[in-house]
Order: structure tokens, then C-alpha cells, then sequence
């Protein structure tokens, strides 16, 4: 066998190497990518979830139950209460 086969086969083998190398960091990547997604997707349902409860807590209903609770009284029945 020649040098400069020996040569093409070394160069070869190097870019195999290294194209497998970088195949290998592609995939364990790809995997992190598709955690890091589920992970998201959990965090937007429950970003969702707790922005509801927030709106319930706090619409104009809910505060105005908790203010007569605390014994608050109306404007308009205050007015005419005296």
C-alpha cells in the first residue's frame, strides 16, 4: 500500500470520527431540547392554572364578597342607611 492511500485512509477515518462525534452531541442535545420542552409545557399549565385562580380571587365578585365579609356596606346602602 502506497503513502498516500495510507495517507487518504488516515484522513478518512478522521473525518468519520469526527462526524460521529459530532452526531453523538447532536443527539444528546436533541434530547436535552426535547426535556427542556416537556418541562415548558408543564410550566405554561400551570402558568395557566394559576392565572385563573388569580382571576377568581380577584374579579369584582370576589372582592366584593370579601369586603362585606370584613363588614363593609355598599356606597349606595350607606348613603341611605343614615
Amino acid at each position: 500500500m502506497n503513502r498516500v492511500a495510507l495517507r487518504w485512509g488516515y484522513l478518512y477515518l478522521l473525518l468519520l470520527l469526527l462526524v460521529s462525534g459530532v452526531g453523538l452531541v447532536a443527539q444528546r442535545e436533541r434530547g436535552e431540547l426535547h426535556d427542556y420542552r416537556a418541562r415548558f409545557t408543564q410550566l405554561e399549565r400551570e402558568r395557566a392554572e394559576l392565572l385563573r385562580a388569580y382571576e377568581a380571587r380577584l374579579s369584582n365578585r370576589a372582592v366584593a364578597r370579601w369586603a362585606e365579609a370584613q363588614g363593609m356596606v355598599p356606597m349606595s346602602e350607606g348613603r341611605w342607611a343614615e
